[in-house]
């Protein structure tokens, strides 16, 4: 029963850290940090493999390691809380807290963490268990009822406002497309934008506009905040520009392609000044995301810090309030809920290379079949079917597809609709008559002379290649 009871506490302890966490996201929450040190074995290609043939792309994965390291926390604190006396358990648990956040605030965050492990562990005690030897005393009763009370209060009102939030209440009135208005074709409604993130969808930040500045800082001649109404006197300009995961495999679903705005990345450097000294762009993120850019690519006119997404404000799960804009790279380089811009002498490795991912994330030239769908491969042999898809190269042009209907022993030419911008993907169509049979389709693509890469490789650490192909079934 005494472990019983410590899991209990271990438990309520858990649930008024996470909603710490979304009050005070800068705290860290014990488990989701442990977590974040686990992700680094998914540098490792079999790990990697291993996870994403089991729980596919989405979020299966993080989900299953996640309650992973919740039980195993939950199973730490309950054996201190059950083996050692309240205080000692809470001091304890206080210094585990203490070197995992690693900062002043977690320093009062242990403390504080600690003494509500000891309060509750305390009052879940059978009555008995709270006597001293000198018979029934009810200060330290008190004295727990009143860590309790203090930390759950303000842990959970703070919690609550923001889970009731959820930081959309504040976004700000959308610019370039009106809201509602028809999107061009090819053009990716947000509610079926791709989603990836380091963290579980649960623990991604939940921003107010009220409060949220940038930060620019570093080797710049004037360090500087600014609030999201600050950042609308540069220029606003509008993109039609795909974004695709580094870790989408040959004909996945994760790129999509959106009319972006913002402005210019360059407008808000030239505003601070730059020092003689700075040769790299750092960001940070709200959740801890950190990535780099060399200051020459990163004043490129086509770099933003976009605030809308086809038109209305992002969504928070796609940044809001700010995220980075850099045609041609992968989805890892350009951060969203960014908090703080740092101009800096010298490089620093972000988030996903220190986890043996690419450092440049360039894109591979990659195209894809949308019709037939290799979800379902099957067609009716009744005429023309018009095969669709889409072949991309970041920002550099596609200027031919090619579609093989025998296994790749022959191929034509589709046709290609020219998009309306150099950032977005290429839309292509190809007329097929087939008769009853079993096919092999696939589909490659140029730019120039440069040709998509036949052999397949797994996405980890530069992106997936190979071209696309599956069986589809006439009948």
């Amino acid at each position: 029963m005494r472990f019983l009871r410590a899991f209990i506490a271990a438990v309520a302890l858990s649930l008024l850290g996470y909603l710490a966490y979304l009050t005070f996201p800068g705290l860290g929450y014990p488990p989701l940090i442990v977590f974040g040190k686990l992700t680094q074995l998914l540098g490792l290609p079999v790990i990697f493999q291993f996870v994403h043939s089991l729980f596919g792309l989405g979020q299966g994965g993080k989900i299953f390691a996640f309650t992973g390291v919740v039980l195993l926390w939950l199973g730490g604190l309950s054996l201190l809380g059950g083996a050692l006396k309240p205080q000692v358990a809470g001091l304890v648990t206080a210094v585990i807290v203490v070197l995992l956040t690693r900062n002043w605030p977690g320093v009062l965050y242990g403390v504080v963490y600690g003494g509500l492990l000891a309060a509750l562990t305390h009052l879940l005690a059978p009555r008995e268990a709270r006597r001293t030897h000198h018979g029934a005393t009810d200060h330290s009763r008190r004295a727990a009822t009143g860590w309790l009370a203090l930390g759950s209060v303000a842990v959970a009102s703070g919690g609550l406002a923001t889970l009731y939030r959820g930081g959309s209440q504040s976004r700000t009135a959308a610019v370039g497309l009106k809201p509602g208005s028809p999107l061009p074709g090819g053009v990716t409604p947000v509610s079926e934008w791709y989603y990836v993130s380091k963290n579980l969808e649960a623990f991604d930040p939940k921003i107010k506009a009220e409060s949220w500045k940038l930060q620019v800082d570093g080797l710049v001649r004037r360090e500087r905040s600014y609030t999201l109404p600050e950042l609308q006197k540069f220029e606003q300009v509008t993109e039609e520009l795909t974004l695709s995961c580094i870790s989408n495999p040959v004909g996945g679903p994760l790129m999509s392609n959106g009319i972006w705005q913002g402005f210019r990345l360059a407008d808000l450097l030239a505003d601070v000044g730059l020092d003689r000294q700075a040769r790299y762009v750092l960001w940070e993120a709200a959740d801890g995301y950190t990535e780099s850019l060399p200051l020459g690519q990163a004043l490129e006119r086509d770099v933003l810090l976009v605030t809308h997404l086809n038109g209305e404000p992002l969504s928070p799960r796609h940044g809001f309030p700010l995220r980075v804009l850099i045609p041609g790279r992968y989805g890892m380089k350009q951060p969203r809920w960014i908090t703080r811009i740092r101009l800096s002498a010298t490089d620093k490795p972000g988030y996903w290379v220190k986890r043996d991912w690419s450092k440049t994330a360039l894109v591979e030239l990659t195209s894809r079949i949308d019709y037939p769908a290799e979800t379902t491969p099957v067609l009716r042999a009744d005429g023309d079917t018009r095969m669709r898809g889409i072949s991309f190269f970041g920002s550099r042009p596609v200027t031919r597809v090619e579609v093989s209907t025998d296994g790749q022993k022959t191929w034509k030419e589709a046709k290609l609709i020219p998009p309306r911008s150099k950032h977005a993907w290429t839309p292509w169509t190809f007329d097929w008559s087939p008769t009853p049979g079993a096919y092999e389709v696939a589909v490659r693509a140029w730019s120039g002379t440069i040709a998509q890469k036949p052999e397949e490789k797994d996405a980890l650490p530069e992106g997936a290649t190979g071209y696309h192909h599956f069986i589809v079934n006439v009948s």
